[in-house]
């Protein structure tokens, strides 16, 4: 005979669920919502570089969503791929993350550069070495990843925990690459005017929280397809 217990308890969400039609669909949600997260941010970055004093010439703009969208668009796919195809299993999910995220970064720049190279606009030279934010990259979305299949594997329905997460990487991480950043470029002789460091600290701070919002919805959306229509009145 069951106990209360046993049919009361709840049963843990599997994103995989549904087979691969599933997770096709929540990968091609996420890469859509992850572009207008790239196209957000860098609309209140830009905004902010505006209220800071920045000139900032329409090359340079289009260089800066270029990247923007494809650093959204490639670690938030990431992200929310490894918690799908992992079965929602923490430990895969933030390793899978881990090896995404040098991975999107280096894309990133990459079409940064090609971008630059087609408008002619100026580049930027980084601050910090390819090696020290990727192992920097690598360790925050490592545990975003790990932190949001934990999420995902208790069922959370509510959208708080996966903001909370976003906040509380994006607070630790992103703090840290921006007094790292200012510190070095200031050891270089070269401190960066008020502009950059705002749209540094945005950037970094706020963009977790974006992805992490992003996650939640796919795994919504999942939920939604794998619950399938209500029943009707008859």
């Amino acid at each position: 005979m069951q106990t209360m217990s046993d049919t009361s308890s709840p049963t843990p969400f599997d994103p995989s669920a549904g087979g691969g039609r599933h997770v096709a669909r929540r990968v091609a949600f996420i890469s859509l919502a992850a572009i207008a997260l790239g196209f957000v941010m860098q609309a209140v970055i830009f905004v902010a570089k505006l209220a800071s004093g920045a000139a900032i010439p329409a090359a340079q703009l289009f260089v800066d969503i270029a990247q923007g969208i494809t650093w959204s668009l490639l670690v938030c796919v990431g992200v929310g791929t490894a918690t799908s195809i992992s079965k929602a299993r923490p430990a895969m999910a933030g390793l899978l993350s881990m090896l995404v995220a040098p991975a999107a970064l280096a894309v990133a720049r990459a079409s940064q550069k090609i971008m630059a190279s087609l408008v002619e606009a100026a580049g930027q030279p980084a601050v910090l070495s390819v090696a020290t934010i990727s192992t920097l990259k690598a360790l925050e979305y490592g545990l975003l990843g790990w932190l949001l299949a934990r999420l995902v594997q208790r069922g959370s329905a509510s959208a708080l925990p996966y903001i909370s997460v976003g906040a509380l990487i994006g607070l630790t991480f992103g703090t840290a690459i921006s007094v790292l950043t200012y510190r070095v470029a200031v050891a270089k002789g070269t401190p960066p005017q008020l502009p950059a460091v705002v749209s540094t600290s945005i950037n970094e701070i706020i963009f977790p929280v974006g992805c992490a919002f992003v996650i939640y919805l796919g795994q919504l959306v999942t939920r939604s397809l794998i619950a399938g229509p209500g029943p009707q009145a008859g």
